[in-house]
């Protein structure tokens, strides 16, 4: 009789997690190469997470970050935009609510709110030297892929997927 109620509340216990695992939702930051789709990052985002693109800007050869967060609704979203110098193809002004300024010897452009497409379709450089920073993670994209357009999007999966390595897209 003991072994019986033993073996039923296993079962109970292994449908809660197969439920939980395949119901419950994660959303992931990946980049992945445009021609093959390989991967080449992919963690686990929560709102509120921040990664930074930096790259040498082609024509003041100077670098430029972009900021990025990662909003509630799971959209990337550019928040703010440093950089060195004034010249061609760099930003000059802000617009709506933004605010652009000189602070720690860089021009800035904060409080943007500039909701992103997805997936967004970057050009890598060897020449531009781009780098990708998220959390304690850094990237340095031109040396690992050369010149090679990646996506790098939010992808909602649900947490068996996410453990079994799932990596077709």
């Amino acid at each position: 009789m003991l072994k019986k109620k033993y073996t039923i509340l296993l079962i109970i216990i292994i449908i809660i997690v197969i439920i939980i695992l395949f119901f419950l939702s994660v959303y992931t930051l990946e980049l992945r190469s445009f021609s093959d789709n390989e991967l080449i990052f992919k963690r686990i985002v929560l709102p509120g997470d921040k990664f930074t693109l930096k790259y040498t800007h082609s024509v003041s050869l100077t670098p430029v970050w972009e900021i990025f967060i990662i909003d509630d609704n799971y959209h990337i979203v550019l928040i703010e935009t440093d950089f060195l110098d004034h010249g061609a193809g760099l930003p000059y002004t802000a617009f709506n609510q933004e605010v652009f300024l000189h602070e720690d010897d860089k021009f800035k452009i904060i409080n943007m709110h500039r909701v992103m497409p997805s997936p967004i379709y970057y050009m890598v450089g060897e020449i531009r030297e781009i780098y990708f920073y998220f959390k304690d993670k850094e990237i340095n994209l031109s040396s690992l892929l050369g010149d090679k357009l990646i996506t790098i999007r939010i992808y909602k999966t649900n947490l068996f997927n996410h453990f079994s390595g799932e990596n077709f897209r």
